[in-house]
Order: C-alpha cells, then sequence, then structure tokens
C-alpha cells in the first residue's frame, strides 16, 4: 500500500473514532430538571406546605407581641401629639417609656431576625433530605437504562429530550418517597448586645 493510502485510511480510522466516540458517550448521559422535580413530585409539594405551616406558626407566636407593640406606639404617639421635642425631653416619665419601647422594638426585631433564620434552616435541611431522594432516584433510572451520567438540565445548554428523565424521577419518587420529614429547627439564643 502506497504511503499516501496509509496515510488517507489513519486518517479516516481517526475520524471515525473521533465522531463514534461522542455518540457513544452521549448515549451514556441523562439530564434532569431539579427545580421541576421539586415543583412537580409530591415530596416536593409536601416540603413546600410543611415549611408554609411552620412560617404560619412562627407568625402566629409573634403576634401577640407585635399587637402589643402597636398598642403601645399609639398610646406613645398620642401623649407626644402636640407636644414640641423640648417639652418631650423634658418629661422623664415619657422619655423613660420612649426608651422601653425602643428596648422592646429591637428585642422584637432580634426574635423575627432569629425566627426567619429558623424557617431558612429548617427549609435548607428538608431541601438536602430531597435532595438525597432525587439522587436515589435518579441513581435508579441511571442505572435501569445503562447510563453513567446523570447532569442536571441547568448544566447542560442543549440536549435531546430523550436523555430528559425528569418525569421518570417524579414517579419514582412519588412511589417511594412521596413525603419528607420537615422539622423546625429552632436556634440558640444570641446574647444581648450591649448598649454603646
Amino acid at each position: 500500500m502506497s504511503k499516501l493510502k496509509l496515510i488517507a485510511a489513519s486518517v479516516s480510522m481517526a475520524a471515525s473514532v473521533f465522531i463514534a466516540a461522542p455518540l457513544s458517550f452521549a448515549q451514556d448521559i441523562l439530564v434532569v430538571d431539579t427545580a421541576t422535580v421539586l415543583q412537580d413530585s409530591k415530596a416536593g409539594q409536601d416540603i413546600e406546605t410543611k415549611v408554609r405551616q411552620i412560617g404560619d406558626a412562627m407568625q402566629s407566636e409573634l403576634q401577640p407581641e407585635q399587637n402589643a407593640l402597636k398598642t403601645e406606639k399609639a398610646s406613645l404617639d398620642a401623649k407626644i401629639e402636640g407636644k414640641t421635642q423640648d417639652d418631650i425631653r423634658a418629661d422623664q416619665v415619657l422619655v423613660a417609656q420612649g426608651q422601653a419601647y425602643t428596648r422592646k422594638l429591637q428585642a422584637y426585631a432580634q426574635k423575627t431576625d432569629k425566627r426567619s433564620k429558623e424557617l431558612v434552616a429548617t427549609e435548607r435541611t428538608a431541601l438536602s433530605a430531597f435532595g438525597e431522594k432525587m439522587s436515589e432516584a435518579a441513581e435508579a433510572i441511571r442505572v435501569q437504562k445503562g447510563a453513567k451520567i446523570v447532569m442536571t438540565s441547568a448544566d447542560v445548554y442543549l440536549f435531546d429530550d430523550s436523555v430528559d428523565i425528569t418525569q421518570e424521577v417524579i414517579a419514582k419518587m412519588d412511589q417511594d418517597s412521596p413525603t419528607i420529614a420537615v422539622t423546625r429547627v429552632t436556634l440558640p439564643d444570641q446574647p444581648a448586645q450591649q448598649q454603646r
């Protein structure tokens, strides 16, 4: 065989390897839309309902204090109505009431901030458990299909619908894990900040 034919055959063989490898590799990749799984699966909807209920319970716990602060503010507003700044500063009882109200307001703000952080931590913990169940479902489907890789759709620019296993993951989760335990996280109290 001449050198030219030998080189042409080598180039042709190399090109077929480069073309066949991506085609083979593409069949080993599956894609799942994790946002859709969270939104449409029974477990995702269960988390949303439970986190909302916990948030509502937290708000209910704070409501009496919030109402008391509104009432106290209205009382203070009525007492200072029509008074000048000098009149207010001269009334030591009113000044003391205003300072006490400010301290209560700051304590309430710290409490609401803590509840907000607790709700975020509660949701984060639940989503972590959800992620584990979603991984288990995706792994079962990956093994069933003989694929090597499962990627999130957010990490893939373009893909064919034939590699999308989102609905299969949802069905598997709905069957195996329709609910997720959601436990309210309670954070420790922060020490009171000293005033300067």
